[in-house]
C-alpha cells in the first residue's frame, strides 16, 4: 500500500460506495489522490478494515487507515486515476451535465445551456434512474440535515428551516419507497 500523505490530494465532493462486511454504504469522497481517499459517510468501517471503494466503473480495494466523526481515510492498494475518477467514465450521458453545472457553480459563473443534448436523456433513461436519483437526493438532505441539525447555533437560529428539510427528506422518502415498490413489482 502506497502512503496516502505521500501524494497531492484533490479537493473533492463526490458520489461513491464502499463495500465492506457484506455490507454497501453510500459516501462522499471528500478528498482524492492517486493513492487514498478520505470519505464521509454514516456508518463507516473501523481502522483496519478491508474495503472497495465503487465510483463509476471503478472497483477500488482499499484499507482503513483512521476513522473519526463520519469520516475515514483510505489507503489503495494500487495507484488509482484520480482524473477518470472525479470525471466518472462510465456515467450516465447526464453525469457530464451536472459535473458542468457544478464546476460553473464553484468558479462563479453562468450555468450553462444543454439544449443541444436533450435527446440524449430521453424519458426512458430518465425512468429507469428515476428512484436512484430520489434516493441519492435524499441521502444528500439527510446528511445535511443531520450536520445542521446537531449545531446548536445553526438549530436556534434556523429551526423552522430545518423543519422543512425535514418535511421534503419526509417526501423524499415516500416517492423512493413508491417507485422502488413499483419497480420490484415490474412497473416502471
Amino acid at each position: 500500500m502506497e502512503n496516502l500523505r505521500g501524494h497531492s490530494r484533490t479537493n473533492t465532493m463526490l458520489s461513491a460506495a464502499i463495500e465492506f462486511g457484506g455490507m454497501t454504504r453510500d459516501v462522499f469522497v471528500r478528498n482524492l489522490s492517486v493513492a487514498g481517499a478520505m470519505i464521509e459517510g454514516r456508518a463507516l468501517p473501523a481502522q483496519g478494515q478491508s474495503v472497495v471503494l465503487h465510483r463509476s466503473d471503478y472497483s477500488i480495494q482499499a484499507t482503513v487507515m483512521w476513522r473519526a466523526e463520519g469520516r475515514c481515510g483510505l489507503s489503495f492498494t494500487q495507484l488509482v486515476p484520480v482524473d477518470d475518477l472525479i470525471r466518472r467514465r462510465g456515467a450516465p450521458a447526464h453525469q457530464g451535465r451536472v459535473d458542468a453545472i457544478q464546476q460553473a457553480l464553484r468558479e462563479n459563473r453562468a450555468i450553462p445551456s444543454f439544449d443541444e443534448s436533450e435527446a440524449l436523456v430521453g424519458a426512458a433513461a430518465i425512468g429507469r434512474r428515476l428512484a436512484d436519483e430520489i434516493g441519492y437526493a435524499l441521502r444528500l438532505i439527510e446528511a445535511a440535515n443531520e450536520t445542521l441539525g446537531n449545531d446548536p447555533e445553526v438549530l436556534s437560529r434556523h429551526g423552522v428551516v430545518l423543519q422543512q428539510i425535514d418535511e421534503v427528506e419526509q417526501l423524499l422518502r415516500k416517492i423512493e419507497e413508491r417507485l422502488t415498490s413499483e419497480r420490484a413489482q415490474g412497473r416502471h
